[in-house]
């Protein structure tokens, strides 16, 4: 019976493939944006995913036989943390609830799990970032190490380790420079290396002061090289240059509009224009150069534009597509920015309060 069923598969398969695909190039119908109408819109909801199937399978007949016949179980999401996009396609997606890391390859269509030929595996990676070459580093706080991996999964090394950390997390890559930034949570600084590991510098050190970190989290660039850290219990992200100094200081500790609890993924998303995570009261929130409130979306919940314990992003900006963490939905959520000319820049009425 299967050498009967198989060729019948088969050319079904092959009548309902398509060319490679973007899974998020068309806009989803009657989509929410924030702010809601009457305001101009800044921000789009243009979908999620929680496996390979929600990416790469066609509706219809393909998808069916696919998941009846093919496919990865384990590229499922459990507790997504962190994310970073490959230059040549895809989201890297770091799952601590799994212990590895998902490459969503959406330009070929294929799903690789990265941890499975490492010693020890992954036990809880927390950061992830692409080098130059398009290798995927890969922060482990229970290995206190960075390990680099090929695209394909193959382990090619360790990149920084124990002598370096106390606990790694959130990873940044410079693409002009080479040079990598981490956060070292129990260090309270930003340690910089060279592309082929070698440390640099380190940046903050603990303390409240403009330029000092208390627990930083996670880090990201802007677009003029500057470095963004989550300085998660000073309860603000800094703008820093990229020697240390201080640049802009986001929010602070409180429960209004554009206050933070437990500050995570950060990111620049056009000039003068940075959001941030804010893990506890489930939401994202968008600032200006100056560190004004621009606009505050999300709010507990499971559907489009709500959170469970938000954590890691990533912002695409040839797509404009901003890529979100949602640990305890185990799923990422997707949204379209709207452009600079269209960048938020309310009075910070905008969108629910955390």
């Amino acid at each position: 019976m299967r050498r009967l069923l198989m060729p019948m598969v088969l050319v079904l398969l092959a009548a309902c493939a398509t060319a490679p695909r973007d899974p998020f190039g068309v806009a989803v119908g009657d989509a929410p944006v924030w702010p809601p109408p009457p305001e101009q819109a800044r921000l789009r909801y243009a979908g999620s995913f929680a496996e390979h199937r929600d990416l790469f399978q066609e509706s219809g007949v393909g998808r069916s036989l696919a998941r009846l016949f093919g496919g990865p179980a384990e590229s499922h999401l459990s507790r997504p943390y962190a994310v970073a996009l490959h230059p040549n396609g895809g989201l890297i997606v770091t799952d601590p609830g799994m212990q590895c890391v998902h490459f969503y390859d959406w330009k070929a269509r294929r799903y690789t799990r990265f941890g499975g030929d490492i010693e020890g595996g992954l036990p809880s990676p927390v950061g992830v970032a692409v080098d130059q070459a398009g290798n995927v580093l890969v922060a482990d706080s229970r290995r206190v190490a960075v390990e680099r991996f090929a695209p394909d999964g193959t382990h090619l090394g360790r990149f920084a380790g124990e002598h370096v950390f106390l606990r790694p997390a959130g990873i940044a890559v410079d693409p002009a420079s080479g040079e990598v930034f981490v956060a070292d949570v129990l260090a309270h600084t930003v340690c910089v290396f060279a592309s082929d590991g070698a440390l640099l510098r380190t940046l903050g050190g603990n303390g409240a002061e403009a330029g000092r970190f208390n627990f930083p989290t996670h880090v990201a660039l802007d677009g003029e090289g500057n470095v963004l850290v989550a300085d998660s219990m000073n309860f603000r992200v800094q703008r820093l240059d990229r020697q240390g100094g201080s640049l802009t200081v986001f929010g602070e500790a409180g429960s209004a509009r554009g206050d933070f609890a437990h500050p995570k993924g950060v990111a620049a998303v056009a000039p003068g224009v940075f959001v941030a995570v804010e893990g506890l009261y489930d939401s994202l929130v968008f600032f200006d150069g100056e560190g004004r409130l621009l606009l505050n979306v999300g709010g507990p919940g499971s559907g489009p534009g709500e959170f469970w314990l938000p954590a890691g992003l990533a912002f695409d900006a040839e797509r404009q597509l901003l890529f979100v963490a949602d640990s305890y939905n185990s799923r990422v959520q997707v949204f379209r920015f709207l452009g600079a000319d269209s960048a938020p820049g309310g009075d910070g009425k905008e969108g629910a309060s955390p």
